[in-house]
């Protein structure tokens, strides 16, 4: 992913599953990789955490 994403912003997996949410959290993990947590907004699993990279996400309208 070649933008950047900050916490606030609607997104969404890429691919696989569905799952679409705001990220609430972003952190560098102890080797330096980038990390987003995102609160899901689907309502049958409204508020599940998942931790993903970047490369995993999209954003959503």
């Amino acid at each position: 992913m070649s933008q950047s994403l900050k916490v606030g912003d609607l997104v969404k997996k890429r691919t696989g599953y569905a799952y679409p949410g705001v990220i609430v959290s972003v952190f560098t993990t102890q080797a330096g990789a980038v990390r987003y947590v995102v609160e899901a907004d689907h309502p049958e699993f409204a508020g599940m955490l998942h931790i993903f990279n970047a490369d995993q996400l999209e954003p959503r309208a």
